[in-house]
């Protein structure tokens, strides 16, 4: 196999891997994950994710290595498995059957597996001869005793009295086991997989409340009341965000700038993405100035476990209240 076929062959089994990850669950999954399970090894898997990530077929995000196989990757697939021995779009130099080993020898169309060719042939085909006389003889026999157990069975069955004496017959030459009722078992029931769900899910978020400082590193204010809620759109669109909190300028100054940076977290606590807002320190606020802020996502708001906030000190000229 030539490796552009081998490359291709590879991208097909990560993307199918995907397929199957995609019904069981919405989340991204990690390829190295997935490796052990189509036959490709860590890195095998990273170049794989490279490829489909260039045919435009999965889903990527800040994470290395982290997909969703996305519209055109499950028609992709589905257009595979439904043409199994042709040349799939995404994937011209291989066909479904030959990743997947199920190609029939013997009506392959360009099979990696070839023939070889030589003084072997005469052979073959008197090994194939003896072979077909075989099947042949053995099959007439088989049919014939078939026959006669349909005749004999349908006999018995007629004739209950027969069938009774020919057992007597048989079990007063031959010791006959009595049969002892067997304790029933009560079998398994198959409980069905929960489906899963493609509604969006929303995750809330909140933070502690802390004083925010001026350029001097005084107490410029106090912030409170801070919640952060994404919603997970399952791929169908953008996942958002809402942010909000209430700041109120209980050190006594206001004018002057500062920011709040909300920082979103994985669950291994690596940041995976940072927002940014401007504080309103337009007036003093003693009783709190509510804000709110809302956007899309540049990562997957199912990778998002929690959050860390934190407000610049004052930039620029501040007043007193």
């Amino acid at each position: 196999m030539t490796e552009q076929r081998s490359s291709q062959a590879r991208a097909m089994r990560l993307l199918k891997a995907l397929y199957d990850h995609s019904k069981a669950t919405s989340d991204p999954a990690l390829v190295e994950h997935l490796a052990s399970g189509t036959g490709l090894t860590e890195q095998e898997a990273r170049h794989a994710w490279s490829y489909l990530k260039d045919k435009g077929v999965i889903q990527t995000f800040s994470v290395p290595h982290t997909a969703r196989i996305n519209a055109h990757g499950i028609d992709a697939i589905e257009e595979a498995e439904q043409h199994p021995d042709q040349p799939a779009r995404s994937f011209p130099a291989v066909t479904y059957n030959i990743v997947n080993n199920t190609t029939n020898i013997g009506t392959a169309v360009n099979s990696p597996v070839q023939q070889t060719a030589g003084s072997s042939q005469p052979d073959q085909s008197k090994s194939a001869s003896t072979k077909k006389t075989f099947i042949e003889r053995l099959t007439s026999r088989t049919a014939a005793l078939t026959a006669l157990l349909v005749a004999v069975t349908a006999l018995l069955a007629a004739i209950p009295p027969i069938r009774k004496a020919a057992n007597d017959a048989y079990c007063s030459m031959i010791s006959c086991p009595t049969a002892s009722p067997k304790p029933s078992i009560p079998s398994p029931s198959a409980s069905a997989a929960p489906p899963v769900s493609d509604a969006p899910a929303t995750k809330h978020f909140t933070f502690d409340n802390f004083d925010t400082l001026d350029g001097s590193r005084a107490k410029s204010g106090t912030i409170s009341q801070i919640n952060v809620s994404v919603v997970d759109y399952r791929g169908k669109k953008p996942d958002t965000y809402v942010a909000e909190w209430t700041w109120s300028g209980s050190g006594g100054t206001q004018n002057g700038s500062q920011t709040v940076v909300v920082d979103l977290k994985s669950a291994s606590g690596a940041t995976l993405e940072s927002l940014t807002f401007p504080l309103d320190r337009s007036h003093c606020y003693y009783p709190g100035n509510p804000q709110r802020f809302a956007g899309n996502l540049k990562n997957a708001a199912s990778l998002l476990a929690s959050i860390q906030v934190s407000v610049t000190a004052v930039e620029g000229r501040q007043g007193r209240c």
